[in-house]
């Protein structure tokens, strides 16, 4: 498996919502090996989806109707564009975020996988089916964490974020609410079953806070 650098064609990570098949996400989860890829493995809860080689092929097929793959002159699979960036976040991540977007009712979820010169989110959606899209460059990965929790709460107003911050050697967590006009962060102490809590802050404050949980990767 192989990846081929040929964008030319293809839509463009940040202008451009892709959506992935479940076959197609087993097969980029497949494309590197190492703890980078095992690591989004994990991340994922996609164990048994990686190791089901119908699956994966059925994938790998549909990349290729999709013209997201090609195959070389020596018969080798690589896939390119959008699907490659894909793949080397997946594959070669450094950090891995989870975020868990709470209402009352309901709880949606976004991965942002970041990896070398590529950052990705990825919402789930019906049928294991993923849409990915490129985090804005302009923007600090902190900065496009915390618009997520901001766009969360001016559309679901009494709603939080609970964000699991994840590199190959360490986990941090970090609850986020709004109350007012001030944020409130909440780090959990698991062996203690308590909540260190921290109200009062303003946008700056919470983009330090995330900056802080996110720690060096």
């Amino acid at each position: 498996m192989t990846v081929q650098d040929q964008t030319q064609h293809e839509p463009r990570l940040g202008i451009d919502v892709i959506g992935f098949g479940v076959g197609e996400f087993a097969y980029l989860l497949n494309v590197f090996e190492g703890p980078a890829r095992d690591r989004s493995v994990s991340v994922f809860h996609a164990e048994e989806m990686v190791d089901d080689v119908t699956l994966s092929t059925a994938g790998a097929s549909s990349l290729l109707a999709r013209d997201l793959a090609t195959v070389d002159d020596n018969g080798e699979l690589g896939v390119k564009g959008v699907a490659a960036a894909v793949a080397t976040a997946l594959g070669q991540a450094t950090r891995w975020t989870q975020i868990s977007l709470l209402t009352a009712e309901t709880m949606d979820n976004v991965a942002f996988v970041e990896g070398p010169d590529v950052a990705i989110m990825l919402q789930p959606r019906l049928l294991g089916t993923w849409f990915v899209f490129a985090k804005d460059p302009s923007l600090s990965s902190a900065e496009a964490t915390r618009r997520i929790v901001q766009q969360h709460i001016s559309e679901h107003p009494g709603g939080s974020a609970y964000f699991v911050f994840k590199t190959l050697d360490s986990e941090q967590h970090l609850l986020v609410r709004r109350e007012d006009d001030t944020w409130t962060t909440g780090v959990p102490d698991f062996d203690k079953d308590e909540v260190a809590e921290t109200a009062g802050l303003d946008d700056a404050s919470l983009l330090a806070a995330i900056e802080d949980a996110r720690g060096a990767a």
